[in-house]
């Protein structure tokens, strides 16, 4: 049988290619649409499809496949170690026995792993199971205010025939008392800066804060971190910069159980809130905010709320309303092109005249979107005066607005 004809078996990926490379024959793809879809160059694609002409499907299979491995363990090598083990080595750990094989036995032994795959094939080795960490439940704080766990939680919070949206919340680890909950309609810096803001208006500034490694608190992102660096930026969000400047310390938590009274305290509220919550007939997110803040939030910490081990509360006194709302914003800096404009989510924005600094072209600015949804441009200490600009428009349609007008018989645009 010819080599075309005779039956092979391809992977997932040689599938995929095969029926690329078919379209690229049958003229409905181009070899660069293939090789930018495969990941491949120009010259692998002209490759492939060289083999497939000649070959078949079966061009498109790896050469080594069915060739063993030149770095393959000799038979003869793993015959012998698992005689050793099955003699009077039956029952030692992996490493130890590694050593003994080359200490005693004047082997030069495979790695643990490869010792314990062959062991394993053999059925001269168990899996053993790891006993669970020990966890010791971490103390309360003993003083109120000196540490916030914040968290939220996506539920459907109006009932199952509704959309989910996110709770957010901050329990104060010393009493267990729910300092703020607001609800949102997604876990989003807005609603971290917002719950911030109902903080600091009820209590205070407070010394730390425990959440979990959510992107709205660090990044996340590999990609997004490598290009802060070459920016020569900090890996600080929104959020975390507003802590910095508040004065709170952030301190992450790596598990769900870490953080295990918040965590509770929505398995609480899945209950008792959702059920009131249908019970009231509410079917809007203000309404939910409502019933929480003036009717539910009330209630639950006058009934669960425990004294603190030491009297007294550390929470700082919030910072004056004008200095919080440079925190509680969106900071980012640009730099002002020479018509004194700067873009802002597709937004363009122009800087008026500053009588008090006669230069401003090029200069670095710090622009800061309030959580009304307000702009504002800041150099230095001086607040610049801003006003939406015209959308940028290409030539080609200034051209083509622009009215045509003949002149010495040629048609001028």
């Amino acid at each position: 049988m010819a080599e075309k004809e005779r039956k092979v078996q391809l992977s997932d990926r040689e599938v995929i290619r095969l029926r690329v490379l078919d379209e690229v024959r049958l003229g409905k793809r181009t070899q660069v649409g293939a090789a930018q879809l495969l990941d491949l160059s120009d010259r692998q694609v002209r490759t492939l499809l060289d083999r497939l002409k000649r070959r078949g499907p079966a061009g498109l299979i790896h050469g080594n496949r069915g060739r063993p491995s030149k770095r393959r363990i000799p038979d003869q090598l793993r015959e012998r170690i698992i005689e050793h083990y099955r003699g009077r080595y039956r029952g030692w750990n992996l490493t130890h026995f590694g050593e003994m094989l080359q200490e005693r036995e004047g082997m030069k032994p495979p790695s643990g792993e490869s010792i314990r795959q062959m062991l394993k094939t053999a059925g001269l080795w168990e899996e053993r199971r790891k006993a669970p960490k020990h966890r010791q439940r971490r103390p309360r704080r003993e003083y109120e205010g000196e540490l916030l766990q914040v968290d939220a939680s996506l539920h459907a919070w109006l009932g199952p025939d509704h959309a989910r949206f996110a709770l957010v919340g901050a329990v104060d680890d010393a009493t267990g008392e729910v300092v703020d909950a607001q609800f949102f309609p997604a876990e989003t810096t807005e609603a971290y800066l917002s719950l911030l803001k109902g903080i600091l208006r009820k209590r205070g500034v407070p010394r730390a804060i425990y959440s979990d490694r959510h992107g709205v608190f660090v990044v996340n992102n590999s990609q997004q971190a490598d290009l802060l660096r070459a920016q020569g930026q900090t890996l600080e969000t929104q959020v975390s910069r507003a802590l910095k400047e508040l004065g709170i310390e952030w301190i992450p938590a790596y598990s769900p159980q870490a953080k295990g009274r918040v965590e509770r305290l929505w398995g609480v509220f899945q209950d008792r809130l959702l059920k009131e919550l249908c019970l009231e007939g509410i079917r809007t997110l203000k309404e939910a905010n409502t019933y929480l803040q003036r009717r539910f939030l009330p209630r639950y910490n006058r009934l669960f709320r425990m004294p603190a081990a030491r009297k007294g509360r550390v929470y700082r006194a919030a910072p004056l309303h004008r200095v919080l709302e440079g925190i509680l914003c969106w900071k980012e800096t640009r730099i002002l092109a020479r018509d004194h404009t700067f873009s802002w989510d597709g937004k363009l924005y122009q800087v008026e005249r500053c009588p008090s600094i006669p230069v401003l072209t090029s200069r670095r600015i710090e622009v800061r979107r309030s959580l009304r949804g307000t702009m504002q441009a800041w150099l230095g200490a001086t607040r610049l005066k801003l006003s939406t600009a015209a959308p940028f428009q290409p030539a080609r349609e200034l051209r083509a607005a622009e009215p045509t007008y003949r002149v010495r018989g040629k048609v001028r645009v």
